[in-house]
């Protein structure tokens, strides 16, 4: 099984190296470079001249799932335990330049939501999720008015594309691993968003964010195929149908601070909340019926698929400091907190998350007006996570155990003012 939501659920906060030196505290209200413009793009209107961000990021995720008593109920056939590590690495992209001197364009190009998580075709919990992926890439022109010398405003257009694919078995002849069949569904789509920002410095070395996403909801198309299960007396033909499935992707607003001390200390804090609410199932609708297994008692067919997520609304909040021991170099440091939209009534193999705390360190080299190199790294501890699925349903095997998480990322930026 492998993940590489960083994250709460499947959001990717990662688009910037210098953020994330202080765990993204003060992102909204910083504008240390171009990257910034992702959290509050106002951030754009505290630069200059032309410019140009790359920034990339090395996730590595480990998790280790552990049936509470493999022994139990049932004895159906499967693992009932599973670990992997699987390394993911996430591109992102922005640039700036002037309309005129109060007025700045950008675009950036970035990855807000992703997540793998694969597990065994024998696993105990194949008939719930074997595989799971989700890809967005975002394109977001934006245009920041600097109003006077303390306050700027921002607003911005997003174009985002969604690719999801999801699969689980279908049980065969006595739940074997060899008899079962196999659902495939895939989509995608394009959808449209916005974001707004705003940024006041009533004060010199006092700066405030404020920041607005808006929820995106994608209609995705594609195709469902279904290689069947073996129910003994016959089998039916493989079948590939149409599908479509809405994905809601939720709003934010986000809130920040950053109180320079003294030339070389400055600290931060920043809060989010995500409406993750919006995510409260996964339904998956068939064009027409499909058959899915044949048995003494003739087809069974089946027209979609609904998963209940029901997940809440959270905050990411997180505190930082940025130490200054000369003009080229700057040091980071920051620490968060993440909640998960996940409660224990509705975690699923697909996504099984829980709280996380991140702890992360940076730094920053600019040997002239030109050229920022920026590095960050974080650990992300997240806590344990209990499960139960199936308990009540005799149909297929119970999912009983519990998730054990963690998550380490290395990201780097180049920045370039020309």
């Amino acid at each position: 099984m492998s993940g590489t939501a960083a994250g709460a659920a499947f959001a990717l906060k990662e688009q910037s190296a210098t953020a994330l030196g202080n765990a993204f505290a003060g992102a909204t209200a910083g504008a240390e470079d171009l990257t910034y413009s992702f959290f509050n793009p106002a951030a754009l209107a505290w630069g200059s001249g032309t410019e140009i961000a790359l920034v990339g990021s090395y996730i590595l995720p480990e998790f280790e799932y552990e049936s509470d008593d493999p022994t139990a109920g049932n004895p159906y056939p499967g693992d009932h335990s599973s670990r992997s590590r699987e390394a993911a690495f996430v591109p992102v992209g922005y640039a700036a330049w002037e309309l005129r001197d109060d007025i700045r364009m950008g675009v950036g190009v970035t990855v807000p939501y992703g997540l793998e998580t694969d597990y065994d075709r024998d696993w105990i919990g194949r008939y719930d999720a074997i595989n799971t992926e989700l890809l967005t890439i975002d394109i977001n022109p934006t245009v920041a008015w600097r109003v006077n010398e303390q306050f700027a405003v921002a607003a911005g257009l997003s174009a985002q594309y969604a690719d999801a694919s999801l699969s689980s078995a279908i049980p065969g002849q006595g739940m074997d691993p060899s008899t079962d069949g196999k659902l495939d569904v895939e989509g995608d789509n394009w959808a449209y968003g916005f974001n707004l920002g705003a940024l006041f410095e009533p004060v010199e070395g006092t700066r405030l964010g404020v920041a607005y996403r808006s929820r995106i909801t994608h209609d995705l198309s594609g195709d469902a195929e279904y290689d069947p299960a073996n129910f003994g007396p016959g089998t039916a033909e493989p079948q590939e149908v149409g599908g479509s499935a809405k994905l809601r992707l939720p709003e934010t607003l986000s809130l920040g601070i950053h109180q320079a001390i003294n030339d070389r200390w400055a600290v931060m804090a920043d809060a989010t909340w995500t409406r993750w609410s919006r995510f409260d199932e996964l339904r998956v609708d068939f064009d027409e019926d499909i058959t899915i297994g044949t048995t003494l008692m003739g087809p069974i067919t089946s027209s979609g698929s609904v998963d209940d997520y029901s997940w809440d609304d959270t905050w990411f909040v997180a505190l930082g400091a940025t130490f200054r021991p000369n003009n080229e170099w700057a040091l980071r440091v920051g620490v968060a907190h993440d909640e998960s939209p996940v409660s224990n009534c509705c975690r699923t193999p697909r996504i099984p998350d829980e709280d996380r705390t991140w702890l992360a360190f940076g730094a920053s080299y600019q040997p002239n007006d030109n050229v920022k190199l920026d590095f960050g790294y974080t650990y992300i501890w997240l806590d344990d996570a209990d499960i139960v699925l199936n308990d009540d349903n005799p149909n297929v095997p119970d999912v009983e155990g519990e998730y054990e998480s963690s998550v380490q990322i290395l990201t780097a930026s180049f920045n370039y003012r020309f």
